[in-house]
């Protein structure tokens, strides 16, 4: 009899020690599923937080084949701004042109293009590149439309805020430049305001240029939305003050060698309005040129990509 009640406390005992192992176990297995979706939910944010639209960097230039910024200063150079520009573009024979155009901002956070800022070219990249560059192709047909509001419809886009917050008159502007479908793939994505407690833990360990984009775009986003904003609002988040002292490696006026076989050299004034220098080589015959293909990149990074757009600029 004693042995059997030995057997049953000592069973008892075990079947006890079991459930105390499993509820420690399954408690340990909950804390580690939390952890883990803690973790992936904290990466998901930092990935939305971080992720450029538009992703055109220095990298993508050629840095190999470039002129001094003196090439060409003796020579005549055609002015554009009564030829005439198709979908094709303009049709260049071998010779100087010159030709300015307006163009855009396509990184907040950033200094305005100065003298001391040389400039090449670059392809669009990123995720919303055909949004944006159907947004700047399409103002060439409806210039009825301000460029101070297509460029306000770009930081949008490029700050990633939430499209549903958007201004009414700014939805408007989007209608006309862009198909309902590309507005419903706007419309499922975006941002609101990111809290500085998250936005701190995001950036911590990134470049001081990068800390200062993200910061921007998060201010513009805060404005995006608010019931009401403006124009010279959303440019001074999307601006650095002062000017950039950070020396380039590339001068300002320096030519390279354009994906069409011709050489261009980026002058801009500000980052709404570009004056663009083109020689075509006898050897290369007639070329063809799309200033909306073009994205002049900074070699400083701390200074605004600009994407060139169609409409011309001869006031």
């Amino acid at each position: 009899m004693r042995k059997l009640l030995a057997v049953l406390c000592l069973s008892l005992f075990f079947l006890r020690s079991d459930a105390q192992i499993l509820d420690m176990l399954k408690g340990r297995v909950k804390d580690k599923a939390v952890e883990t979706a803690t973790s992936l939910a904290g990466n998901k944010v930092n990935n939305l937080i971080t992720t450029q639209a538009i992703t055109t960097n220095f990298g993508d230039c050629d840095v190999r084949n470039i002129k001094d910024p003196g090439f060409g200063a003796d020579e005549q150079y055609t002015d554009l701004c009564h030829a005439e520009f198709s979908e094709n573009g303009f049709v260049l024979r071998p010779g100087y042109y010159e030709l300015r155009v307006k163009s855009f901002c396509l990184q907040a956070g950033t200094y305005a293009p100065g003298k001391g800022d040389g400039y090449l070219y670059a392809p669009l990249k990123g995720p919303k590149k055909d949004i944006v560059d159907k947004i700047v192709k399409n103002w060439y047909k409806k210039q009825n439309i301000s460029q101070a509001d297509v460029q306000m419809l770009l930081w949008a886009i490029i700050s990633k805020a939430n499209f549903k917050n958007i201004s009414p008159e700014l939805k408007l502007v989007a209608a006309q430049l862009l198909s309902p479908k590309e507005i419903l793939s706007l419309s499922n994505m975006g941002l609101d305001f990111v809290p500085d407690n998250v936005m701190s833990e995001v950036k911590m360990n990134l470049p001081k240029p990068v800390q200062l984009v993200l910061e921007a775009e998060n201010k513009m986003r805060q404005f995006f939305n608010s019931a009401s904003y403006n124009y010279n609002e959303l440019e001074r988040f999307a601006m650095l003050a002062g000017v950039n002292t950070q020396r380039s490696t590339i001068n300002y006026g320096t030519w390279g060698l354009h994906p069409g076989g011709f050489w261009i050299a980026y002058l801009p004034s500000g980052y709404s309005q570009m004056k663009v220098r083109i020689f075509v080589p006898a050897d290369k015959g007639t070329v063809n040129y799309i200033p909306s293909n073009d994205v002049a990149v900074p070699a400083n990074e701390s200074s605004q990509r600009l994407l060139l757009s169609d409409v011309k600029n001869c006031n």
